[in-house]
């Protein structure tokens, strides 16, 4: 296989701890109670091998995920930016970001932010009695309240952030009061997360034919979107309407074209690396997790292997080789194949128990259903123009 047949790396996801403050109720990360960081060893090795590889192009985005980020200290961050500035030719746009839970965020992490000009994502889940139900400490108790003093202090310091926001069942009951609730907080572009099946969340809210609560939840957050003049534009929609016609937004908003150009099936167009060093491909959700097929979904470790190499053994050509005849059976049977590219190799995996395989509860709640809705709107625009 030929390196230059993969990537180029759109999307470095480095774990710089496990460890998570809180306690989320849907949460499927496995070592949240784990406080080791990355090394800033590890950090170079990693950058040598992504160097070694000729895997960055133009620009590479370096999210820093997985537990809570800030949970690490900020001097190893500091450490951190200095080792991967160091190693990447100047020539190279990096853009940094970070999603939080917002409760650690502090006057010196702003200034930092600001000084690094890191994306920065908080993870809100809306008003109180849908936040505090799942976002909780190891006490059970509530987080809004602190996440929100964080989001005042970017706001203080003009820290523009988006939100991700995870919606169960329950919130699908309270479009209006989400929609108002982020829009009185200022926020411009809000990410739905429909609870997965996925990882150490074994069960969903949503499963079993949840899909026209979902819709009629869709379709008042659209109404309210433009009502709105689009000042807050929601994820969903911005993807399907970039995967259809093109759309502006997303430069101004700092965020992926849409679903066309799919990293998550592209072998590494997305690395994420572990605190370890272990790295893997494809959905960031599968680092770290076990598998009774692959055994994990480990592909290789910095310290001990290179991108080129890892790409020749007997579990990385498994992997590849389900996901690929996976995605097949999306283009020759799906309708909405142009709009996401064939899936998340994630959600097939978890939903459906094989990458070898079609139709998701993603591929349901945050593809088909958003492309309904915006496509509906795009005809009824065009008969408007042409009574």
């Amino acid at each position: 296989m030929n390196i230059m047949d993969y990537g180029p790396l759109d999307l470095l996801v480095i774990q710089p701890s496990p460890f998570c403050n809180i306690d989320c109720t849907y949460c499927y990360l496995p070592e949240r109670s784990n406080t080791n960081k990355i090394k800033p060893e590890t950090i170079e090795k990693l950058m040598d091998r992504v160097m070694e590889a000729g895997l960055i192009e133009n620009e590479i985005t370096i999210v820093w995920h997985a537990g809570e980020p800030l949970a690490v200290p900020l001097p190893y961050y500091r450490k951190y930016f200095d080792i991967i500035n160091a190693r990447v030719t100047k020539e190279v746009k990096i853009r940094h970001s970070i999603q939080t839970n917002g409760m650690l965020v502090t006057e010196e992490w702003c200034r930092f932010i600001k000084d690094n000009d890191i994306s920065i994502g908080l993870s809100l889940d809306g008003p109180e009695f849908l936040h505090d139900k799942h976002r909780v400490t190891r006490a059970g108790k509530g987080t809004l309240s602190k996440a929100l003093e964080g989001a005042a202090l970017l706001h203080k310091n003009d820290i523009r952030f988006h939100i991700i926001s995870v919606i169960t069942a329950e919130s699908c009951k309270y479009p209006d009061e989400i929609f108002n609730f982020f829009k009185e907080l200022g926020v411009e572009y809000l990410g739905l997360n429909f609870e997965e099946v996925e990882g150490g969340n074994m069960a969903s809210s949503l499963q079993n034919g949840r899909s026209e609560v979902v819709y009629d939840f869709l379709t008042r957050m659209y109404a309210l979107q433009e009502q709105n003049d689009h000042r807050m534009v929601v994820r969903e929609f911005l993807n399907s309407k970039q995967s259809i016609i093109g759309d502006p937004f997303a430069e101004k908003y700092r965020v992926d074209e849409g679903m066309r150009f799919n990293h998550q099936t592209i072998p590494y167009a997305i690395i994420s690396v572990d605190y370890e060093g272990n790295f893997s491909s494809f959905s960031p959700e599968l680092l770290g997790q076990k598998s009774e097929v692959y055994g994990d979904f480990s592909l290789g470790n910095v310290y001990t292997d290179g991108f080129r190499e890892a790409m020749d053994t007997p579990k990385f050509k498994r992997i590849m080789g389900d996901i690929q005849h996976g995605i097949s059976q999306c283009e020759a049977t799906c309708e909405y194949y142009h709009v996401c590219g064939g899936g998340a190799p994630s959600n097939k995996y978890y939903e459906n128990g094989s990458f070898d395989s079609t139709e998701t509860m993603f591929c349901k709640l945050s593809v088909k259903l958003p492309t309904d809705i915006v496509l509906a709107k795009l005809e009824e625009e065009v008969m408007g123009l042409g009574s």
